[in-house]
């Protein structure tokens, strides 16, 4: 085989193996490799040598492509959970004003029966002011006094059961540990009825030598007193539980905080998601800027 022919196809072997030769030169090739030992092997080699870079190039291209296949993942992810953050940010926005309307509801509720019950602590002081505005500063129930008494029992005969007037200088020793009775109307244990200067009931005047059965509701007798006197009154047992309502309400009521806890929670839940979510979408965005 001539030197030169050999020459001219290892020349053309690299745009053979690209399919670049023309069809003249495509057999010129073929029929000389196909007699000569050396160049088929030449051109063996030089196709494994191609294969080879061509794997290494996918390889490298792989590669490179990882990190950005990374950062589409992430990006990817992030746009899903800006998207589950906005959603669940609006649907605790829009819980807040469903639960709101009903806290509302109830909180106006509870500040109508409120007020409605301060006439139980409005009725202590105007019926002691009463009682004691007409005893003054006498130390002996008149004729007249007991009219004006039997006129304050009867204008809140609807709510009270018996009304009692003592002289308190009869009855230090019982005042010497209740202190609290000379500040305010008190709820407190009654005093013996046995021990009135007068006592009324819904019959009118009660003769002393009648049996009286005190009151067993721990805030059924108010009692209140000055230097001469002392006024004790029982409720009647159908003004009870108006009575048991309001203390409940003025000591154990529910807060403001407990009406709005539901809608005030939710909207700090808001608040924290649409944050998170501000955060997220500046993210995301950063994160496209860099990827183009």
């Amino acid at each position: 085989m001539e030197k030169s022919s050999c020459s001219i196809v290892r020349d053309l072997m690299p745009s053979y193996i690209d399919h670049l030769c023309s069809q003249d030169s495509v057999l010129f090739i073929e029929e000389h490799i196909k007699s000569c030992a050396e160049c088929r092997e030449v051109l063996e080699n030089m196709k494994e040598d191609i294969n080879i870079s061509d794997g290494v190039d996918e390889i490298y291209q792989v590669e490179v492509k990882k990190p950005f296949q990374k950062i589409a993942g992430f990006f990817n992810s992030q746009k899903r959970l800006a998207r589950y953050l906005l959603l669940a940010a609006l649907s605790a926005l829009i819980l807040s004003f469903i639960f709101l309307i009903p806290s509302l509801m109830n909180f106006n509720e509870h500040k109508k029966e409120v007020e409605k019950l301060k006439v139980v602590e409005k009725d202590k002081h105007e019926i002691m002011n009463h009682v004691f505005q007409i005893l003054g500063s006498s130390t002996e129930l008149s004729k007249q006094e007991e009219e004006k008494l039997l006129a304050t029992f009867k204008k809140y005969s609807g709510k009270l059961n018996l009304l009692a007037v003592f002289p308190a200088e009869e009855n230090q020793k019982w005042l010497q540990d209740k202190e609290v009775v000379k500040q305010k109307p008190t709820a407190i244990y009654p005093i013996e009825y046995k021990k009135a200067a007068i006592v009324i009931g819904n019959e009118g005047i009660i003769r002393k030598d009648e049996t009286i059965q005190p009151s067993g509701y721990d805030l059924g007798t108010v009692v209140m007193a000055n230097k001469h006197w002392i006024i004790q009154y029982e409720y009647k047992h159908s003004y009870e539980p108006t009575v048991e309502r309001h203390h409940q309400l003025t000591y154990y009521g529910p807060s403001t905080w407990s009406f709005f806890q539901t809608p005030l929670l939710l909207c700090v839940l808001f608040s924290v998601l649409f944050l998170f979510w501000l955060i997220s979408r500046r993210l995301n965005k950063h994160l496209k800027d860099i990827m183009g």
